[in-house]
């Protein structure tokens, strides 16, 4: 791992030599007033209410009259709804990983650029990448943070903890073989700064024919994981099963890369992951088989057509035993979101699919297990950005928090498609110009 880190400083180095900065974009002044403010916190719509934002946070909302501070730009946000920004809470940003099963790490910036691209213009402001090539995420993390690349704001895990030919173990993972091994590689990723750590719990993986795969050692696990906290980074973990699930709220996680989904999240389950307050990413589109959704407008608009082609082409969808099985589990992942949300568990919407639309799906199908699009809508906000430890920063209009939002011409809590209506973006108070950005929206 020591030479990893090594490599990646020298590519840091030879890359900013090469690299010119991108204008950087200052942060406006904004009013937007009389608008109807959905805050992301669960509340009920509030008509009528003004948003000042400076600096790139909001400074004050209120229903009252606002006088218009000099300087300050006005939006009429009449017959308009105000939410926050969107936040995916599991994505793998495409750029980083090549070939079958994503094994070949690449550093393709081209692929990704045009990514963050996409999800800008589809109104996600946050995303959590969950697992790709640390060098890659690592740089582009970096890039976004420094204003160098017009982008959503970027999390990463960086490199995944799996066991030797574990899950997750070939994919850009860091390969842990016992305590010691582990401290000194853990020690390595902390000096990248992971925003959030991921373990792997997994013995059967995601497909169809079920296998057998090694695990991280139970005593192992709880030491890794109390060291990552004695270190202040968060940990998440890649688990399917309950038994693995409950595993791994022993060794003190504080978040699940999944739902559960080879298993019934029953309700004694469901309470124990809720009194722990374990946030669960939702990750139900992932196990979508039908592809219809890629000819809505949005996914027109910000993916080519070729790529929808090959999406179409894939495993997931050519009506293989794969495609089967992802249906048969469809259902059952529904009714685990419904029972875990019933039990007062803190779901965070996610995808795990890594397409910048992707979102308003995910939203959708939350919505189709039977929850409230008002509780979907805080999934996709305030719950995601809790899921990666920001939630003091974004995830909700509140007064004091970054600027990241969308104004949207339809009312999302009464049709959760209507979070596809979008008026504008914005990001830390900068409107986001959509019709200036590299998708095929804008190629014609």
């Amino acid at each position: 791992m020591t030479t990893q880190i090594t490599r990646h400083f020298l590519f840091v180095l030879t890359f900013s030599a090469l690299f010119v900065a991108a204008p950087q974009i200052a942060a406006q002044s904004l009013l937007i007033q009389n608008v109807t403010l959905i805050d992301g916190t669960g509340a009920a719509p509030v008509e009528g209410v003004s948003v000042l934002v400076e600096e790139g946070r909001f400074v004050k909302i209120s229903q009252d009259e606002m006088r218009t501070p000099s300087g300050v730009s006005v939006v009429d946000g009449t017959g308009k709804f105000l939410m926050p920004g969107i936040i995916d809470s599991h994505i793998h940003l495409p750029g980083g990983r090549a070939g079958p099963g994503n094994r070949q790490m690449v550093i393709d910036r081209s692929v990704g650029l045009k990514s963050l691209a996409a999800y800008l213009y589809s109104g996600v402001t946050a995303f959590y990448d969950s697992g790709n090539n640390a060098e890659y995420i690592y740089q582009m993390r970096e890039d976004e943070r420094a204003g160098r690349i017009l982008s959503p704001r970027i999390y990463a895990t960086v490199s995944l903890i799996a066991p030797p030919d574990g899950h997750g173990c070939c994919a850009g993972g860091t390969v842990v073989n016992d305590y010691e091994d582990g401290v000194k590689k853990l020690d390595a990723l902390f000096k990248m700064k992971p925003d959030l750590l991921k373990f792997t719990r997994e013995r059967r993986g995601m497909g169809p024919v079920g296998r057998n795969i090694p695990l991280l050692e139970q005593g192992l696990m709880n030491k890794l994981v109390a060291y990552a906290h004695a270190n202040d980074i968060r940990t998440t973990v890649h688990v399917s099963e309950v038994a693995l699930a409950r595993e791994s709220i022993e060794a003190g996680t504080d978040a699940f890369a999944h739902t559960v989904y080879l298993d019934d999240a029953n309700k004694d389950f469901a309470t124990l992951v809720a009194d722990k307050g374990i946030i669960l990413s939702t990750t139900m589109t992932r196990i979508e088989a039908d592809t219809s959704f890629l000819d809505e407008p949005l996914y027109v608009a910000t993916i080519s057509e070729e790529t929808r082609a090959a999406i179409r082409a894939s495993e997931r969808f050519n009506g293989s035993p794969y495609t089967g099985w992802l249906s048969s589990l469809r259902p059952a992942i529904m009714k685990n979101i419904k029972t875990l949300h019933e039990a007062g568990a803190i779901l965070a919407m996610g995808t795990d699919r890594s397409l910048g639309p992707l979102p308003h799906q995910e939203l959708k199908v939350i919505v189709e297990s039977g929850i409230t699009p008002v509780d979907a809508i805080r999934m996709g906000t305030l719950n995601a950005a809790a899921y990666i430890g920001v939630e003091d920063e974004i995830g909700s209009i509140e007064e004091g928090k970054l600027a990241d939002m969308l104004l949207l011409n339809a009312d999302p809590t009464v049709d959760i498609n209507n979070t596809t209506e979008i008026h504008s973006v914005y990001k830390g108070g900068v409107w986001i110009d959509r019709a200036a950005l590299d998708v095929p929206a804008n190629q014609h």
